[in-house]
């Protein structure tokens, strides 16, 4: 076909759009239609082509506009998937010409041109015949078309063997059904008589051309009122039936039969499309695909990593076992609404890379699910493609590592705290040592004070180590509370007659409000003396550290609520960010850095959960801290 009069109008998307005109560059005039209301100006000519993707609503109204119009195309092409292909010749009521099948290959644009070339000149000899040739030239020429029109007839039965081809390159799951099975595929006319049929039906039911089209059936389907594709003729539409054909051979198979009318341009039924396969083929390869899955899903459920398989879209289209198990169902789900990725920059996640670029990718992800919760996940993903190779899905497999990079976290933290303790041990040896010369040489010249000072430094070294000591115990064995009934008012105040004298010689003011008779609980009392003698040590080295000048206080406040005891210790010291207050309270972390050992409030906050208590902690940069010890009263 080269013929510069043609003129071939598109609508469809940048894909298609750029496959046509690059095919019909060299062979006519192209046009793309927006599919707004300026098309409505468009006036096709009798040889003008349309080619349409009537799938989407604005493609639709665009094909009903043009086929209502006094000059509407010559010839109009359907774009669509296999998918769409028999909801489309409903809704078109089988007007299209031909279907051009998506993903558009270069072979089967070839095929299509030829087609219209042929078609197209097969217009123009039709119109020179109505235009007053002769009747002896009128007879050969509808002789001619009739020829013609036999050959377009064996052509459409082609197309469609190709198009079921091209179904069996792309579906997913069901390549072997397709492959294995065989289709008899027939055009029958309004008479009820065989005009074309593919290979399958010729080698199975010999050469049944211009023959009845209800001979190769059985039974009640046997007599023309009852065969398909009489039902199809009087009804109009596209039907389903089950009936009993007989091969050549003489075997009798049943089948399952579909039919589809197709239209002219007067909007009535000219021919049949018949097409039908055996039902135990069917049911057979059907079990073989369902064991199959079955067997499939069986694996992947019992991989032991969490995997997910993505459509290009990434939403969830299976899940395994695992999966389901830590993040719950979530089929049809975008993959980043559950899981968000938060250590790579935007698009560069192994996920996104091999949708990108359809190649395996593999690498560390820290996601956060909907509760904010972290995980650090080993992420391999591998691209899943058709045998052409399109990229439809992406299986993922996430190892769920996070136990291990927090625990090599601790291990740092560990080094670390080690590091710490030799370093606070030596410099309380120093000061120990320190001591003792002070002692010994009060007792050599006979000078008490120096000797009680030298007793003071000596106690106050030994006091340190003790607690270190006790802290290293306490995180590494567990061990029983040793309860006993304390006053909670008289419990605040030795607490507080301990520290008071560190508080104001650091120059920090001490406010205690206790509430007269808050109750008595049960306690141990050395453990809980302990912990909140630690916060109270955090609060006096938070106002140490802050360098804005202001006075610093701490205040201790004890009172009854309800069925609880309060015990709130407030400081404006230099505050935690949002990242040091939800770590404060883990193992081997310390905001102090190497001042710390990162035990003190761990033991703390498993001290106050042993007594069936809580802590919570309020703070901000700058504004100090509050920490808030809930303690319950015994009942009755």
């Amino acid at each position: 076909m080269n013929d510069p009069d043609v003129h071939i109008f598109v609508y469809a998307a940048d894909e298609e759009y750029d496959a046509i005109q690059s095919c019909f560059a060299n062979h006519g005039k192209v046009t793309r239609l927006s599919g707004s209301s300026e098309n409505d100006t468009v006036l096709f000519q009798q040889d003008s082509v349309l080619f349409i993707d009537p799938t989407t609503q604005e493609g639709m109204r665009l094909y009903s506009s043009a086929m209502r119009r006094e000059s509407s195309p010559g010839m109009v092409i359907g774009i669509a998937g296999p998918e769409s292909m028999e909801e489309i010749m409903v809704r078109t009521h089988g007007n299209m010409i031909d279907y051009l099948p998506k993903p558009i290959t270069p072979m089967s644009m070839k095929m299509v041109r030829r087609r219209i070339g042929y078609l197209l000149d097969l217009h123009r000899r039709i119109r020179k015949l109505e235009s007053g040739k002769n009747s002896g030239n009128q007879k050969r020429t509808m002789e001619q078309v009739e020829t013609e029109r036999f050959i377009a007839v064996r052509q459409i039965v082609e197309r469609i063997s190709v198009f079921i081809n091209q179904i069996a390159s792309t579906v997913q799951g069901g390549i072997q059904y397709f492959n294995e099975l065989q289709y008899f595929v027939s055009i029958h006319d309004i008479h009820c008589r065989v005009i074309a049929a593919n290979p399958t039906y010729h080698k199975y039911l010999g050469n049944r051309i211009n023959q009845d089209s209800w001979g190769i059936y059985t039974g009640h389907h046997g007599q023309k009122e009852n065969s398909p594709v009489y039902h199809c003729i009087e009804t109009g539409d596209v039907l389903d039936s089950r009936a009993t054909v007989q091969y050549q051979s003489g075997a009798k198979v049943p089948v399952i039969v579909h039919t589809a009318p197709i239209y002219n341009n007067d909007g009535e039924v000219d021919l049949v499309l018949e097409v039908f396969a055996g039902t135990k083929e069917i049911e057979r390869l059907s079990q073989e695909i369902r064991t199959t899955q079955q067997r499939y899903e069986q694996l992947f459920d019992a991989v032991p990593s969490k995997v997910v398989v993505l459509d290009r879209r990434f939403r969830i289209t299976a899940e395994n076992r695992q999966f389901r198990k830590d993040f719950g169902k979530h089929l049809g789900d975008h993959f980043f609404d559950i899981l968000r990725p938060g250590n790579f920059p935007a698009y560069q996640d192994p996920i996104t890379l091999t949708m990108k670029y359809g190649l395996p990718q593999q690498g560390e992800m820290v996601l956060s699910d909907s509760d904010g919760a972290q995980y650090n996940m080993m992420t391999w993903t591998s691209p899943i493609k058709t045998p052409t190779g399109k990229l439809v899905q992406v299986i993922a497999i996430l190892g769920d590592v996070t136990e291990l990079r927090r625990l090599q976290t601790d291990l740092s933290r560990l080094g670390l705290m080690i590091s710490t303790i030799s370093h606070d041990l030596k410099g309380s040896l120093t000061g120990l040592d320190a001591g003792l010369y002070l002692i010994d040489k009060g007792f050599y010249r006979n000078r008490p004070a120096q000797i009680e000072e030298g007793l003071d430094v000596a106690q106050l070294m030994v006091d340190r180590i003790r607690k270190m000591v006790f802290d290293i115990l306490y995180s590494s064995k567990e061990r029983e509370l040793e309860l006993e009934v304390v006053d909670v008012h008289d419990f605040a105040e030795d607490i507080a007659a301990n520290v008071e004298n560190r508080i104001r010689a650091a120059m920090i003011e001490f406010h205690c409000v206790f509430e007269e008779n808050p109750g008595e609980i049960h306690a141990d009392v050395g453990l809980l003396r302990s912990s909140l003698m630690n916060i109270l040590d955090n609060a006096i080295e938070a106002c140490i550290e802050d360098t804005e000048g202001k006075k610093s206080t701490i205040d201790f406040r004890v009172k009854r609520e309800d069925h609880m005891v309060l015990f709130e210790i407030r400081d404006n010291g230099s505050g935690m960010n949002v990242e040091e207050k939800g770590r404060i309270f883990d193992l081997f972390y310390s905001s102090k850095g190497r001042k710390g050992t990162g035990l003190g409030l761990y033991i703390t906050r498993k001290a106050i959960q042993k007594h069936g208590g809580t802590i919570a902690v309020f703070s901000q940069p700058g504004q100090g801290t509050k920490f808030e010890v809930r303690l319950p009263l015994p009942k009755g």
